[in-house]
């Protein structure tokens, strides 16, 4: 497998104490390969919500999909797609805002996903997993972003058997969540344009500083 490079974002945890605050950056490796890898195994690690369970996984060729994966649920194909619209960001982390709108944000994760979807909707292979991820604070998902990727997931039909978002905030740990499926129930009364006009404002734990 030729291994090739990939940026990632700036993310981790913040430690604070009566006299300092520090940032712990997370370290990631260089290669994309290896990124992914990083990924999927502090995924697999923590507590996966909806109760998939993950024994191993194996990264397949590029022209395949990204992981095989054995888990409680059998055999899965894994698909990683990382939030980072970096082309509206000429390509780079830095430029990222500390704002966003949760709606159009939202909405652009969707359309990229819904573009991997597509891309698979004449496998034969039904049982494909999604797994969004971060790895820049300025990116972190909102409630309500999350709301409405679930939302719009259940409601519109796709190529995935689960999807899920995974933010890794250090070695050995990170947040996961569940963005498909999820009862359909708890979205009847549900209107996703009244996040229309929101916005959500992240902060950067590298500029926090003891007073």
């Amino acid at each position: 497998m030729k291994s090739s490079k990939k940026p990632v974002g700036t993310n981790g945890p913040v430690s604070i104490s009566e006299n300092e605050i520090e940032f712990q950056k997370l370290e990631y490796p260089k290669s994309k390969e290896a990124i992914e890898i990083a990924i999927v195994r502090s995924f697999a690690d923590g507590n996966i919500p909806g109760g998939l369970q993950i024994s191993s996984f194996y990264q397949q060729d590029q022209n395949d999909f990204d992981f095989k994966v054995e888990s409680n649920c059998g055999d899965l194909y894994l698909e990683l797609m990382e939030i980072a619209p970096l082309e509206h960001l000429h390509g780079s982390y830095a430029n990222a805002p500390s704002e966003y709108k949760p709606y159009d944000f939202s909405k652009y994760i969707f359309d990229k996903a819904m573009g991997k979807s597509t891309r698979y909707g004449g496998s034969k292979v039904p049982r494909i997993v999604l797994l969004l991820y971060i790895t820049d604070w300025a990116f972190v998902l909102s409630d309500s972003v999350i709301c409405l990727l679930q939302f719009w997931m259940q409601n519109q039909a796709h190529s995935f058997l689960k999807v899920f978002v995974h933010q890794p905030i250090q070695e050995g740990f990170g947040i996961s969540h569940l963005i498909y499926p999820t009862p359909g129930v708890h979205w009847r009364k549900f209107d996703p344009e009244s996040l229309k006009d929101n916005l959500v404002k992240n902060i950067s734990p590298v500029q926090w500083k003891h007073i």
